[in-house]
């Protein structure tokens, strides 16, 4: 009997030290997964050309699935009841649901703007009414350097949300666009308001400033009703200096209404 009891003991022993050791084996596993997704993260990031704070958010993310799923498999080893999965599960929903509304939300739509990229840092875009230079995308704001010469941060949720327009193209160049409205007059056509104050006025100002823009700005007609007509001046300028361009656009403005205003007196006279 006693001997019995004695065996009975090891055994207990034996599979309790067993249960001990497969548990300290989830554990390792984990690490290691953890460890190696990581450094596969950084390498797929450091191809994609993705942002540091994006590289780390995504090993966060990982780092939690990965232990979420460790704390799952020693449950399931040390046959805790179904009750505590129901109630880690009840408890994990009304927390990402109580965050979701804002926090989440962003997080999110950040993550995915940095994967997508519909545009990247240093490039000219519109974002539904808010234009300017994209200076960060954080994983909760877009912030843009406006033509004001401030800082304006969108959420990414809004950002998901909003027509993008980008106008950063290739080798480096902003290629942005913006229309001038002109009234209808009997004395002027539209052949003379281009030949005559439209096509010298650009020519005097890139003359002026080539050594900044990369292009020489260009014009042509765009729209014509019964109210007037549009002109559409095209402007090139390197990306990341968009000082200059916030700077020389409203000149090139004021130039050519500088020229209308004389070709009107001239017609007039």
């Amino acid at each position: 009997m006693f001997q019995d009891v004695l065996l009975n003991g090891d055994f207990l022993s034996m599979a309790n030290l067993t249960k001990v050791a497969i548990a300290l084996v989830i554990l390792a596993v984990t690490f290691v997964v953890d460890r190696l997704v990581r450094r596969a993260l950084s390498r797929y990031g450091k191809r994609l050309d993705l942002e540091p704070h994006a590289i780390n958010i995504l090993k966060l993310i990982a780092r939690i699935v990965v232990f979420a799923a460790g704390v799952v498999a020693l449950l399931i080893h040390f046959n805790f009841p179904a009750e505590w999965f129901i109630s880690i599960s009840a408890l994990t929903g009304a927390a990402i649901g109580f965050a979701s509304t804002q926090t989440v939300g962003n997080f999110l739509a950040g993550l995915y703007l940095m994967i997508s990229r519909p545009f990247m840092v240093r490039d000219y875009v519109k974002i539904g009414d808010v234009e300017g230079e994209v200076k960060e995308i954080t994983i909760n704001y877009t912030k843009i350097y406006t033509p004001t010469y401030n800082i304006t941060e969108i959420p990414n949720r809004k950002v998901l949300d909003s027509i993008i327009l980008n106008y950063s193209g290739k080798k480096d160049i902003i290629d942005y666009s913006f229309p001038m409205g002109f009234p209808h007059l009997e004395n002027i056509t539209n052949e003379e308001l281009i030949a005559e104050c439209i096509k010298p006025t650009i020519e005097k100002f890139y003359e002026k400033h080539k050594d900044v823009l990369p292009k020489k700005p260009e014009a042509s007609m765009s729209n014509m009703d019964r109210l007037g007509r549009d002109i559409t001046i095209r402007m090139f300028f390197p990306e990341g200096k968009t000082n200059e361009f916030y700077d020389l656009q409203p000149v090139l403005l004021q130039d050519i209404v500088t020229c209308w205003d004389a070709l009107k007196a001239k017609k007039a006279s």
